[in-house]
């Protein structure tokens, strides 16, 4: 018999910014009553996802704005509870390294859902490449598979993918660094010149990086960052999870860097690309 981790998927705003978040709390789990294959189905018709041989029996989906968050201590427990072959051996260091920083501040998110949100950020999780963004996913309430998709568009799963490289010395100041140097890093590629603070952890612990990329987003979601309601841009929306994955790329709210982003993302997603990487 299957079970099903069932996470109710988003797609429009639930909470206004100004709600109260909820206390985290851990995820309910639905046993289905038959041995048939199961499906969870958003509000759109056209997105089902069904259990099969590739999808795990715990499937983290998107919960909406307001929704109390599992911690990482339990979404460890369910992730690690099912067997995970490491596709990028050459992450191994950086999968099993845990950092111990003073907290960071959520770049973009203002000071309500900064104190909400950034004590949570720990990156206390060691696995496999596809556990830590599973890990991930469950922790800040977003669906694994996209997570998982942003991840090959940000770094093709590698812990080491280090970009964003710039010539300004004053930039490469900010971390530290010489110029030339790269600013972004990690499986989700956490801007150190932009995030500060992260920097080196992010080079550091691929739970770190895909830990703060999460936080960043699910701030983004709960309708923190209204600076980016930019002039010219469609208006910034709560509970718009491909919005918020577009301005962690382009800081723009929809404009046309963050629609050609999404798009990698979603072709990703559609292909499932992930899973024609092997060690």
């Amino acid at each position: 018999m299957t079970m099903m981790l069932l996470l109710a998927a988003c797609t429009s705003g639930a909470a206004s910014q100004g709600s109260e978040p909820t206390a985290a709390g851990s995820t309910s789990v639905s046993t289905p009553s038959d041995d048939s294959t199961t499906a969870t189905t958003t509000d759109d018709a056209d997105s089902t996802i069904a259990e099969t041989s590739s999808i795990p029996e715990v499937y983290f989906e998107t919960l909406p704005p307001g929704s109390a968050l599992p911690d990482g201590e339990r979404c460890a427990q369910l992730v690690t509870d099912e067997p995970s072959t490491e596709n990028r051996p050459e992450n191994n260091t950086m999968n099993s390294t845990v950092v111990t920083i003073p907290p960071v501040e959520i770049d973009g998110a203002d000071s309500f859902w900064n104190d909400a949100l950034a004590p949570r950020i720990t990156g206390d999780f060691a696995g496999t490449t596809e556990q830590i963004l599973r890990w991930g996913a469950c922790k800040w309430g977003f669906d694994e598979d996209v997570t998982k998709a942003r991840a090959v568009t940000e770094s093709s799963w590698r812990s080491s993918r280090a970009g964003d490289e710039t010539d300004d010395g004053q930039l490469c100041d900010l971390i530290g660094l010489d110029a030339p140097c790269p600013q972004s890093y990690g499986l989700l590629q956490v801007k150190g010149t932009v995030h500060r603070g992260t920097y080196p952890s992010t080079i550091e612990s691929s739970a770190y990086g895909v830990d703060y990329a999460m936080a960043w987003l699910r701030a983004c979601f709960e309708g923190s960052m209204v600076w980016l309601n930019v002039e010219g841009d469609l208006p910034y929306e709560i509970g718009d999870e491909f919005g918020c994955v577009g301005a962690w790329f382009s800081g723009r709210w929809w404009d046309t860097p963050a629609n050609e982003y999404v798009g990698e993302v979603r072709f990703h997603l559609e292909e499932r690309t992930w899973e024609s990487y092997v060690s």
